[in-house]
């Protein structure tokens, strides 16, 4: 997902998640199908992080493989490794977009439990207002 996708998906996701008192009836409705729209998001977002790793580790082998044994310079360490392997354009750009890939992940299991959540808001909305009419 670009990044500008990721801005709207969030300000989408922060519209769809409130409710106020003339909605509350809607959302209650709603709910299961937010999460389960979010999930789907999410499963789509968390196969390509991890494909985005999966791939970032296949190049960090080969990067240290060549660093190591065919660089001509005997390295002392694998921290003296590891860093010539960070210094490579194509492997860092894998980590950026790796970074991403996670940051996007997290915020959308942010928005999952926020929705899990928000049928007890719902509840406790009716219910407040509910004691507010007497009926309780």
């Amino acid at each position: 997902m670009d990044e500008r996708t990721f801005n709207k998906l969030k300000l989408l996701a922060e519209k769809e998640i409130q409710f106020t008192e003339e909605t509350v009836a809607y959302m209650s409705t709603r709910v299961p199908n937010l999460y389960q729209k979010y999930l789907d998001i999410y499963i789509n977002e968390l196969r390509e992080y991890k494909s985005v790793n999966t791939e970032m580790e296949k190049m960090y082998g080969e990067i240290y493989k060549q660093v190591k044994h065919h660089d001509g310079y005997e390295w002392g360490n694998r921290n003296e490794i590891d860093s010539q392997v960070n210094t490579k354009p194509k492997y860092h750009a894998l980590r950026i977009k790796a970074n991403e890939q996670e940051y996007i992940v997290k915020y959308l299991e942010g928005v999952l439990d926020n929705i899990k959540r928000l049928s007890f808001s719902i509840k406790n909305f009716i219910d407040i207002q509910k004691f507010r009419a007497g009926m309780f």
